[in-house]
């Protein structure tokens, strides 16, 4: 197997756990809340302050903190009747997605100097 298919191979294989927070953080309304979530104060944000910063309803805004939640990237925090959300400090999980976009970027470097698409990587892959 020659390096251009082994590292995309490798990319896969990081990819896999990296999913959940890829989709999470895929669609735009939960773009909105990460953004929404990154200039807030340390203690976070109750639900109807996330749903006006990203300009979309309170039960919206609770479903995609649902998703968010679900993927690792927000935690909650409760106070009594109040729960405040706040963009989780997941050292593993942020490394992860780290990890995983400069190993893209290397490998997208590569294969440009490499002429991909034309290079050695596709005739490679037909064996």
């Amino acid at each position: 197997m020659n390096e251009c298919v082994e590292a995309k191979r490798r990319l896969a294989e990081k990819l896999a756990p990296c999913t959940k927070a890829l989709a999470a953080i895929g669609a735009e309304a939960r773009m909105r809340i990460v953004f929404a979530l990154l200039q807030t104060p340390e203690k976070g944000l109750r639900v109807r302050a996330v749903a006006e910063s990203a300009h979309m309803s309170r039960p919206s805004a609770t479903h995609h903190l649902a998703i968010l939640k679900e993927a690792g990237l927000v935690s909650v925090l409760k106070e009594g009747t109040k729960n405040y959300y706040y963009l989780d400090a997941n050292a593993a999980l942020w490394g992860r997605l780290a990890a995983l976009f400069s190993e893209i970027s290397d490998t997208v470097k590569r294969a440009d100097e490499e002429g991909y698409p034309y290079g050695h990587c596709i005739a490679s892959e037909k064996e």
